[in-house]
């Protein structure tokens, strides 16, 4: 069996090469027979790392240990689901994944456009480039069905902190957000390249970006959601190089779907827009070199020593440098161009996107920076400095305030110019909302400055959105007289794309709330108790009643037995020390009992014998609007990715019209137009 991965992967790898030097060379050719051999050729090498993909799953579920990516990964014990994990959890397995995903993006790509269009062949040999780089990783270096020596009868295993339901989720969305970058990015530089006009390609791209942001962001927050529920530190974010390695294209990616918007609208900020699109993939794999080279230890879940990062250097510098070379042969195209007697811009909706575009990418500099500052500090002054959560929160808490801000600001803002009258007729509410927000948020004890401004803007900004919401319904219950429901519903499913933006800025505020509200009156404390001892923290009564053995899926563990009194409530609660084999420490199984306004949140470290527990628990308030926010962005992205362009509504109204002008016409001559 696993000769067959090996096979396929061959077949991937031939097939990408034949595609990257057939379709370059009938890039002057222009011969349609050798055209359609490429493009079955794309399918080809999504159907070869398609079945590698299976093949390797078919050993990893059968426990084929002489397998060695099944070997590291794997062992009998482990549960079907985390058996099938396991094909991400290593590093061949993680880039044959990748490989196969970038393949299943090219034939989407190849498929839907107009594959005689030299911006759909472009794009697709773009993209099969890149995936010429993955096969070729898989076949030479980083083989997933290499074999080791002997017929060992059970694996090593996958790592204890893996073995979560999260972990199985959050890397694919996280391939599939990283991965879907390269897809717009192709786009941006095949029209440069070929000087396609903005309508080909504009709709397209955002689609992409939507859909590879959608996938990002989930990742991202899921991400969080793990270290909350496993590392078992009571946080969800720590600004690690491998978060930060998912947040810095997202960042672009966020600056990039906006910028697109401007030019979509006004024809400006082509140059940003371009260096958005093209700076969000080449993050992803700036990302990936840090997680792959190992060369920033100070991170929890990096694959450490693989000897790929080198290849990864050079994809990056290579990419960068075509970049430049096509982004700098076509600096015609980039220059922005606004109407004749175009009015002031500087109190429009323009400099708001201009705004938004500054702040994303000051902030994605300052987490590349504080990022690769351990490198820098070693390079230049011989000594390895990190830099703490001090330095990430106070540099780039105040721009994602400013950015808040602007959120509430832009729906009152017009293009081109913003009457003062109706900006201040529409901002009055919210920042009546603000001042009562603050003066709530104050009584309730949030004193520190950053928390309590973030609750203030967040009512602001929240409600700028809601009013709009509303007015939307309005409109429509007073012109079809319908019920408050419907009339939202409608208004929404109408125009998706705006009221789906609005929707996930919404979310975007809730995950503000959720992080401001979980750094104030969070609790913390460690403690030793006996059984049957009493614990009163943040209105929980916590009694302790011994330690208990169990069993889990291929461990033992030893829980601590809790039992919990918050106000009528009752409920159990049981964190363990898990053992696994061939695991030198325990890991720790955390215990949560969720709620709106705070977690409890338990840790069970030990104990120092006579049946005591250490325990830590924490009380950490407001931390479900996070998971929260990400449920509704999910929901807002894919109602976005429904709507439709300004170009296709207005072609759109274009059909409306001649078909009306036809029917009319038609109507008068007494005939049925069916």
């Amino acid at each position: 069996m696993p000769e067959l991965g090996r096979y396929a992967l061959v077949l991937a790898g031939g097939n990408s090469l034949y595609i990257v030097i057939s379709g370059t060379w009938n890039r002057r050719l222009c011969n349609p027979q050798l055209a359609e051999s490429v493009r079955g050729a794309v399918l080809a090498v999504a159907l070869a790392l398609t079945t590698a993909v299976f093949t390797l799953e078919y050993l990893l579920v059968t426990g084929n240990y002489t397998v060695q990516a099944v070997y590291n990964h794997s062992d009998r014990a482990l549960p079907l689901l985390y058996k099938m994990g396991a094909l991400w959890g290593g590093n061949s397995g993680s880039i044959l994944f990748w490989a196969w995903i970038l393949s299943l993006y090219t034939v989407v790509v190849t498929l839907r456009g107009r594959w005689q269009s030299p911006l759909t062949s472009l794009t697709s040999l773009y993209l099969t480039g890149l995936l010429l780089f993955f096969t070729g990783m898989s076949n030479l270096v980083v083989n997933p069905f290499r074999m080791i020596g002997g017929h060992p009868a059970d694996g090593a295993g996958l790592d204890p902190l893996l073995q979560n339901v999260v972990m199985s989720i959050h890397p694919p969305a996280m391939y599939i957000g990283l991965i879907g970058m390269a897809v717009p990015a192709a786009y941006l530089l095949a029209a440069l390249w070929t000087r396609a006009p903005m309508d080909q390609w504009v709709g397209i791209v955002r689609r992409w970006t939507l859909f590879a942001w959608m996938f990002l962001s989930a990742a991202i927050v899921l991400g969080g959601m793990w270290a909350y529920m496993e590392l078992g530190w009571g946080g969800y974010w720590e600004w690690d190089p491998v978060e930060n390695a998912s947040l810095m294209p997202w960042l672009l990616a966020t600056a990039f779907l906006h910028s697109l918007q401007a030019q979509e609208k006004r024809g400006i900020l082509r140059a940003w827009t371009a260096i958005l699109g093209v700076g969000s993939f080449l993050l992803t794999v700036v990302g990936t070199y840090i997680t792959r080279s190992g060369i920033l230890k100070n991170s929890v879940h990096s694959f450490t020593g693989t000897g790929v990062g080198p290849y990864f250097l050079a994809l990056l510098i290579l990419i960068g440098l075509g970049t430049f070379f096509i982004l700098w042969s076509r600096q015609d195209v980039l220059q922005g161009h606004l109407p004749e007697n175009a009015p002031d811009l500087t109190w429009s909706k323009e400099s708001v996107y201009r705004l938004v575009n500054v702040l994303f990418s000051s902030i994605a500099v300052i987490v590349l920076f504080g990022t690769f500052y351990p490198v820098l500090s070693h390079a230049l002054m011989g000594t390895t400095i990190i830099l703490t959560q001090e330095y990430f929160n106070r540099l780039t808490v105040p721009l994602f305030l400013m950015l808040a801000v602007l959120l509430g600001v832009a729906p009152a803002m017009g293009w081109r110019r913003t009457h003062f009258a109706q900006f201040w007729h529409h901002m009055r509410t919210p920042l009546l909302v603000a001042l009562g927000v603050g003066v709530v948020a104050y009584l309730s004890g949030f004193h520190a400055i950053a928390t309590w401004l973030a609750m203030i803007i967040v009512g602001f900004a929240s409600t700028s959105m809601i009013q709009e919401l509303v007015r939307a319904a309005k409109n429509r219950q007073k012109a079809h007289h319908l019920g408050w429901q419907r009339s939202l519903a409608q208004a929404i499913s109408h125009n998706r794309r705006r009221y789906g933006g609005y929707l996930a800025h919404i979310a975007f505020l809730l995950i503000i709330f959720g992080v401001a509200g979980s750094h104030t009156h969070n609790i913390k404390i460690t403690t030793t108790l006996k059984p049957h001892q009493q614990l009163f923290l943040g209105g929980y009564k916590i009694a302790y009643q011994g330690m208990t053995m169990a069993t889990g899926p291929g461990y033992q563990m030893v829980q601590a037995n809790l039992l919990v009194r918050y106000h009528a409530q009752q409920f159990r609660e049981q964190p363990a020390l898990a053992f696994f084999p061939g695991s030198a420490q325990p890991v720790a199984k955390v215990a949560i009992h969720g709620g709106w306004m705070k977690d409890l949140y338990c840790v069970f470290e030990g104990s120092p014998g006579q049946q005591e527990a250490i325990l830590h628990i924490f009380i950490n308030p407001f931390v479900r609007f996070i998971w929260t926010g990400m449920y509704i962005l999910i929901g807002a992205t894919l109602l976005s990715l429904g709507g439709r362009t300004t170009k296709e509504r207005q072609r759109s109204r274009s059909l409306v019209d001649i078909t009306g002008m036809r029917a009319s016409s038609l109507s008068v001559k007494g005939r049925d137009p069916f």
